[in-house]
């Protein structure tokens, strides 16, 4: 019964997004060389999901491997511009886990900006996107999780469904409640999930407050924030480092950082490369 529930409510999330992107795509006037880098970034990622199948039983794949984002010459400042797309692959990472449609191993996502649209462009086209599936032979693929680090999670302040977790994986959501909906009927899963209530300090938590996103390159997790409107910050050493709302650079979060959300704060520690924890002191 409960799995005829879920896949009902797989259902209906699909026709709502649906219907909201053809009501978007009629009245929403079509992007031009005056697009921020911002609406070009959700223009693409709007492509992208739109290559997401369908797989039977409520399931989604994403059967690609490597994404080419091609940026045509707008008017947007080229350092913003690049700015913003150098956080396109953990933005797509991101929308995946959201429809619940796995992550592709080595997903391979890459932005080029062209000084001229090609002779095959329709004028006033911005971008492309092109995705396609490698299947290498000969060549073992390396699974993300193999790159991964182990982080604990600590909760310093505030009430959580658990005083601590242990991850290793690429993404680490963390807001109020477990599986907070949003207006558009999209449902997120906390991995950390602050409980709903009211202490002065836990409802300062948002419903979809930030995340953790694996760096490959940097072996390290990067802290998000997801628009929550209450601060998101890194206190390191006395310093706090603001995480500025939607940014997609995000900041590198090293051990024994406190992560504060509101008046709410986790200490992340990453585990040696042993696996054995360090210890957790003040």
């Amino acid at each position: 019964m409960a799995r005829i529930v879920d896949l009902n409510v797989t259902r209906l999330v699909d026709i709502g997004r649906a219907l909201q992107s053809r009501i978007r795509v009629f009245f929403d006037a079509p992007l031009d060389a005056r697009a921020t880098p911002l609406e070009l970034l959700q223009a693409v990622l709007e492509q992208i999901e739109l290559k997401i199948h369908p797989a039977g039983r409520g399931r989604r794949i994403f059967p690609y491997n490597h994404i080419l984002v091609r940026i045509g010459p707008t008017d947007a400042d080229r350092t913003a511009l690049q700015a913003v797309f150098d956080g396109l692959s953990a933005r797509v990472r991101e929308r995946l886990s959201e429809l619940q449609c796995p992550v592709p191993a080595s997903l391979d996502v890459r932005v080029t900006f062209l000084k001229r649209a090609p002779d095959d462009w329709a004028d006033g086209r911005l971008f492309a996107v092109d995705c396609r599936h490698d299947a290498a032979t000969g060549v073992p693929e390396v699974r993300e999780e193999a790159r991964q680090r182990a982080v604990r999670l600590t909760v310093v302040k505030g009430a959580a469904a658990s005083d601590s977790y242990r991850f290793c994986q690429p993404a680490i959501a963390i807001g109020r409640t477990a599986e907070p909906i949003d207006f558009q009927g999209r449902v997120r899963r906390n991995d950390v999930a602050f409980l709903d209530e009211i202490d002065g300090i836990t409802e300062t938590v948002g419903r979809a407050h930030a995340r953790l996103q694996f760096d490959a390159h940097g072996r390290c997790y990067r802290l998000y924030n997801d628009g929550s409107s209450n601060p998101t910050s890194i206190v390191r050493a006395g310093s706090t480092l603001p995480v500025a709302p939607r940014d997609p650079r995000g900041i590198r979060v090293e051990s024994g950082d406190d992560i504060q959300l509101g008046r709410a704060v986790l200490r992340l520690f990453y585990e040696e490369e042993t696996g054995v924890a360090p210890s957790q002191e003040s």
